[in-house]
């Protein structure tokens, strides 16, 4: 799912809260009045796009990986996500969210040109990337239907790549036996700002819409990271809800120094469904 669609889905909900009864009863019971602190688990099926470029500049090697297309890591895969909320005044709230990754690819007899490297023999590549988000949340509009909330905060990249290749490794026209490693570890600390936007259409049933994005630098790392979502949550009861809708995640990621340059782009959308609990 491209940004297009996705915009058009978030006009989408618009349109339909605009459009919502307004002359609703005054006394109706305000979004989540009655709930200070939420904590969920869910679980996302989504489809991965990766590209993984590292240039040793020493030795003039330059090695570019796509993930999915030719080291077959799963392009589809269900992930696990992590999330909570808590209201502590009533324009002012915290939340966190946790996206774990876990793909791995083992291949055999492989005989590839990996730009100027040629591998011939056996290769593994795994992706246990993980994504952080805490957020301070201020209200900046309220009624008994809709609410919009300014996000700022703290988006964590800890990015966590392995390559790794066996046989007859070919660079500059020279073949030898051995074998080559790449990888990159690294945790990155950067600034997130963002819209969360919700529309309540009954007492049950609500719509929310969240736009973020992240971009800056930490030691060899720089970014820039957009990501959004829509969905739909329904309040069971007072301590039970439910969350689905679609995700959309888009990463630029530069890592260099003095020896090597390493660019990642790193993209996935998908569904997703989720519970929480609320207190």
């Amino acid at each position: 799912m491209n940004i297009k669609t996705f915009c058009s889905y978030i006009l989408l909900i618009i349109a339909v809260a605009s459009t919502s009864n307004v002359n609703a009863e005054q006394d109706q019971i305000e979004l989540y009045k009655n709930s200070k602190f939420a904590l969920g688990v869910g679980a996302a099926i989504v489809k991965f796009d990766t590209n993984w470029k590292a240039t040793d500049k020493q030795a003039g090697r330059s090695l570019y990986l796509d993930l999915e297309g030719n080291l077959d890591l799963p392009e589809v895969s269900t992930v696990t996500t992590f999330y909570g909320a808590y209201q502590f005044k009533p324009k002012h709230s915290f939340g966190f969210s946790f996206f774990s990754i876990n793909r791995e690819s083992d291949i055999f007899n492989i005989d590839k040109t990996l730009e100027n490297v040629r591998v011939v023999g056996d290769a593994s590549i795994t992706d246990t990337t993980n994504f952080y988000q805490f957020d301070y949340g201020y209200n900046l509009f309220k009624d008994d239907h809709s609410k919009i909330d300014l996000m700022v905060g703290i988006y964590g990249l800890d990015l966590k790549y392995v390559f790794r290749a066996d046989g007859q490794i070919t660079i500059g026209g020279v073949t030898t036996a051995g074998s080559i490693e790449e990888e990159t570890k690294i945790f990155a600390p950067l600034p997130l700002i963002g819209l969360n936007f919700l529309f309540r259409i009954t007492d049950g049933w609500s719509f929310a819409t969240k736009v973020a994005f992240v971009t800056g630098s930490h030691d060899d790392l720089s970014a820039n990271v957009f990501q959004t979502s829509i969905n739909a949550q329904y309040r069971v009861n007072r301590h039970f809800g439910v969350v689905m809708g679609l995700a959309y995640f888009d990463a630029d990621v530069v890592i260099e120094d003095d020896l090597e340059k390493q660019t990642i782009s790193y993209g996935y959308d998908g569904a997703y469904i989720g519970m929480h609990f609320l207190l």
